[in-house]
């Protein structure tokens, strides 16, 4: 797993100016407006569940830490896979509950197949996976919910980034299954930062008794703000389909052979094979940001997103790129 380094600062120190294929948001659409204030009964019909099923969080962040703070004292250890977004297993060691890590990645891509439950145990993925922007199958996903209610176990999924792949929303599974969304990365430059938690009735009764401890309260403007942004998902969906798909033919063309991931993702992985962070590095020097896999736990890749840059500088981007891994691998 990654060592006690900061992504966040990471992407922080980027020079300004540079090409940036290291952010996993959209970037572009920013149209003002406020929608109502019922923010949980929109969040719960996107899910096919009751309003009651809802909890809002001032980011996907915060829904996380509050989830595992909530889960500490039920479940013995915590499991996820590498390559995964890192915050899931340092939040977890922070809270005092064991984590162990599953690694995915081989010489044929990134496996994600699902786990043999055991019994009081978290399991927590991102789906579509950061940085592959690969996704779960809904097999996978059946597989683990259906038994982790009789192991006494959580599926926990972080469901930011199926807004990209047409598979949202996502109806909510069996079994102690807890999903978290947040608007940061489908809205990009949206001007707030809201997140969510959706559950069982009972789950989230358990943590609305303890929210207030953890979590700050929403503001008004901000669910407004959320909602009128959720109310125009296919607007945005269509920018950002747009916008995507052009970006991804440049980058498939490039270097196809090199990509974990999918055509239209938001965000993709290159296998480098080693010394991830010196590659990225590299690039830096070029102009060029990217995020090494060692952040993500695995120094054989580095994650290329393609939602913030327009097709101009995305291809003077993945040109150096190309240029770079052709030298690398040699």
């Amino acid at each position: 797993m990654p060592l006690d380094v900061s992504m966040f600062r990471y992407v922080e120190s980027i020079p300004d100016g540079t090409i940036d294929l290291a952010s996993s948001a959209m970037r572009g659409m920013n149209p003002d407006g406020l929608g109502g204030t019922e923010i949980e009964e929109q969040i719960a019909k996107l899910y096919g569940v009751e309003k009651e099923q809802v909890i809002v969080t001032p980011s996907n962040t915060f829904a996380s830490f509050f989830t595992l703070y909530h889960l500490r004292k039920k479940i013995s250890s915590l499991v996820t896979i590498t390559p995964e977004y890192p915050a899931y297993y340092y939040q977890a060691r922070e809270i005092g509950i064991t984590a162990s890590l599953d690694n995915r990645v081989s010489s044929e891509g990134v496996d994600l197949s699902p786990w043999d439950v055991d019994e009081k145990t978290g399991y927590f993925i991102s789906n579509p996976n950061n940085p592959t922007g690969l996704s779960w199958s809904e097999e996978s996903i059946k597989s683990i919910a259906r038994e982790t209610e009789g192991n006494e176990s959580y599926l926990v999924i972080d469901d930011t980034f199926s807004f990209f792949n047409g598979t949202f929303p996502r109806r909510l599974e069996t079994g102690n299954t807890i999903i978290l969304g947040s608007v940061s990365k489908f809205f990009g430059d949206s001007g707030i930062k809201m997140g969510w938690i959706v559950s069982g009735k009972q789950i989230i009764q358990e943590m609305r008794e303890r929210i207030g401890i953890i979590v700050p309260v929403i503001s008004n403007n901000v669910k407004r703000r959320g909602s009128y942004l959720l109310s125009n998902i296919n607007v945005f969906k269509d920018y950002n389909k747009k916008k995507l798909d052009e970006n991804s033919k440049i980058l498939f063309e490039n270097f196809d052979e090199y990509i974990l991931g999918y055509r239209g993702s938001v965000i993709n992985a290159i296998s480098v094979g080693g010394d991830s962070t010196k590659f990225s590095l590299s690039l830096m020097t070029e102009g060029v940001a990217t995020v090494p896999g060692y952040y993500f736990g695995t120094d054989s890749l580095v994650r290329i997103g393609i939602g913030t840059e327009d097709s101009e500088r995305t291809e003077k981007g993945v040109k150096i790129i190309a240029r770079r891994l052709s030298d690398w691998s040699r």
